[in-house]
């Protein structure tokens, strides 16, 4: 009983993080539409892309993770230890590494 109740707070954890890391990848992209750099906009530069894709991907990675381990969850699951644990691992590692990236290319 105990670690199913764990394994919605670690999907829960895992939304949480996946919301830091979007507004940090949200952040970024403003910052990188409105600076120039070499007379156009940062955004036009094919390494501030890629570094942006890779935010991106992470995101991604990290809300199918947790929209799986819920969905599991939903559709009468008694444990999804497996499924919550991955996403919550993926979330909250990719959140701060989305908010390093943010902070050290962007600002």
């Amino acid at each position: 009983m105990a670690m199913a109740t764990l394994d919605i707070f670690r999907s829960t954890v895992g939304a949480v993080a996946l919301v830091f890391a979007r507004h940090a990848l949200d952040e970024a992209l403003e910052r990188v539409k409105s600076r120039k750099m070499f007379g156009s906009p940062m955004s036009n530069l094919k390494l501030i892309q890629a570094k942006l894709g890779d935010m991106s991907l992470d995101i991604d990675a990290s809300a199918l993770l947790i929209y799986r381990a819920v969905w599991t969850k939903d559709n009468s699951a008694d444990r999804i230890t497996r499924e919550a644990t991955m996403a919550k691992l993926f979330a909250t590692e990719a959140a701060p590494t989305c908010y390093r990236r943010s902070c050290k290319n962007f600002w």
